[in-house]
């Protein structure tokens, strides 16, 4: 089998060898094995993470029995390593032990208390296989039928009600151990947004000077146009806030980037979606759950979501929230439906942010255009992309339903 032949320049990594997925599997599987060859490509689309690169490998070995019988397997597992830039090395070394820790540790004490109620079956994110210095190595969750859905379709009431209630289970579960063992969580008691080279905030940036433009240009969005230079001057100010925690208020381990290209969905012979896994921890934020809530439904509920099925999302949270956390023992009282509904509207700025600067990439037709060198860079080339991304008619649409809300108008 080849191994680094016809592989894309950007995933090769010189330590990504036979000797390499030796170790993995041996750490997997407990005994020695023989790797006979492996094949990598993309395990994401090309250009689609700023701080990370996603490596598929399907890797052909032996065991010692296998060998004697000429037998031969096949795995295939995920790596995700730090983009080699000396410019973000700082930046994706701190995302990447936020994410080590969460499925080297963080996982593992969530399992062992939904084993303690009773819960064996639920997934929050693939196994961790194996890890060093390099990479993460975790199960490929494609190998059970998970997969992502046409992210420019957005998400259905179906899929957003199972999020809603998988979301509310991870975060009762942190929610008791953070009561347990709150230096469980201290990695994730500051955000790697307050990094000044974190390069989301130019990301940020970029994208409200093009709403500023776009309501400059859209005789329906003009009366947004001062909203939209305010909003430049206190883009970052504004998410900053996001990540203010109230030590009185009711608190979570956060995703912290829960939009749909962060979910893998699983679904039955006639397609109805059945479960979920999420992906992506890199960002996780011990908070309110006002973030991970109006970062997902502004992002990835689509327009018949937002305007009909808001509020019953909501309750659904809450109501699995509250059964939750009464089954993993909380020791203190529990959130109400107002409690959750003043989180998040104190975390409000985030929704204006997330829906002003990821829900234009996410919902072009073009998906080329929408990559972190188009919507970071100052070329000619990336200012034209950006604006093909921002003048699409359907975010145009979103945009005139939700503003009023975000202005304080309805």
């Amino acid at each position: 089998m080849a191994t680094t032949d016809d592989v894309p320049n950007e995933i090769v990594r010189s330590w990504i060898n036979v000797e390499y997925f030796t170790k993995v599997l041996k750490a997997h599987f407990g005994e020695e094995v023989k790797v006979l060859g492996y094949a990598l490509e993309h395990g994401a689309p090309k250009g689609q993470n700023f701080m990370s690169s996603i490596i598929r490998a399907k890797v052909t070995y032996c065991s010692s029995g296998q060998n004697e019988r000429n037998e031969r397997s096949t795995i295939s597992v995920i790596l995700k390593t730090g983009l080699e830039s000396p410019d973000l090395a700082e930046s994706v070394q701190y995302v990447f032990e936020v994410e080590k820790d969460v499925y080297g540790t963080i996982m593992g004490k969530i399992r062992q208390l939904l084993e303690s109620s009773g819960d064996c079956g639920t997934l929050f994110g693939p196994k961790l296989i194996y890890e060093d210095d390099d990479a993460l190595v975790l199960e490929d969750l494609s190998e059970q039928g998970f997969k992502q859905p046409d992210r420019r379709s957005r998400l259905d009431l179906d899929h957003c009600k199972l999020l809603m209630l998988k979301l509310a289970k991870f975060h009762a579960a942190t929610a008791v151990l953070s009561r347990k063992n709150r230096n469980l969580f201290e990695l994730h008691m500051t955000s790697g947004f307050y990094d000044e080279q974190n390069p989301i905030r130019k990301y940020y940036q970029n994208c409200v000077k093009e709403c500023t433009s776009l309501a400059a240009t859209i005789p329906d969005l003009a009366n947004y146009e001062e909203f939209f230079i305010d909003l430049e001057c206190s883009v970052i100010e504004r998410e900053c806030s996001t990540y203010y925690r109230d030590e009185d208020a009711f608190n979570v381990l956060n995703h912290g980037d829960l939009w749909l290209n962060n979910v893998l969905w699983k679904y039955d012979t006639e397609g109805k979606v059945i479960d979920l896994s999420l992906i992506d921890y890199q960002e996780c934020f011990f908070g309110s759950p006002g973030i991970d809530l109006n970062h997902f439904l502004y992002t990835s509920a689509n327009n018949d979501v937002q305007r009909n099925g808001f509020d019953e999302l909501v309750q659904i949270y809450v109501t699995e929230l509250r059964s939750s956390l009464e089954a993993f023992m909380y020791d203190a009282p529990l959130p109400t439906l107002e409690t959750i509904q003043h989180e998040m509207h104190k975390k409000r700025d985030h929704a204006l942010v997330m829906t002003t600067c990821i829900v234009p990439a996410l919902i072009i037709e073009r998906t080329e255009l929408a990559t972190p060198a188009n919507m970071l860079d100052d070329s000619e080339e990336a200012l034209q992309a950006r604006r093909e991304v921002f003048t699409n008619p359907k975010f145009v649409e979103i945009l005139k339903f939700l503003l009023p809300k975000f202005a304080g108008e309805d």
